[in-house]
């Protein structure tokens, strides 16, 4: 084999291994990309933790992303759209792939509402209103 057919096999190579390379970029964009990732175990609300009494939850997996680049939780009274504008708006704290956030139940029912932005620098990328109403027990 020639200088000049080996230049060629090599390109050949470096084309074939681009296109391989290409297509896991492009399948990597049309995935969520998370940086992190963490363990939470939920209880359920119907737990009475009485005796002998069955405890039952849910164990699921947050991916998250360190550098929240553009990802966000606020917390807002209301949204308007067209121009977007967020009423009192709170922007909550990203620790360990949570956003903790805390609520007065000073009424018989409150419902809060939070702007959802998840980011990266590859993948998808989501955005939404998480809404959500809490309402006192009646004995």
């Amino acid at each position: 084999m020639n200088q000049g057919e080996n230049t060629i096999a090599k390109l050949e190579n470096l084309k074939a291994e681009n296109d391989s390379l290409r297509k896991i970029v492009a399948d990597i964009e049309t995935k969520y990309v998370f940086d992190s990732i963490s363990v939470r175990d939920i209880p359920n609300y119907e737990n009475t933790y009485e005796l002998n009494s069955k405890i039952k939850g849910e164990i699921i997996f947050i991916g998250y992303n360190n550098k929240s680049k553009g990802s966000r939780v606020i917390m807002v009274d209301s949204i308007a759209y067209n121009p977007e504008k967020l009423f009192n708006p709170d922007t909550l704290k990203l620790m360990n792939g949570g956003y903790k956030y805390e609520i007065e139940l000073n009424d018989q029912e409150v419902t809060w509402k939070a702007d959802i932005k998840i980011q990266n620098e590859y993948g998808q990328k989501f955005q939404g209103l998480l809404m959500n109403k809490a309402t006192t027990k009646k004995n």
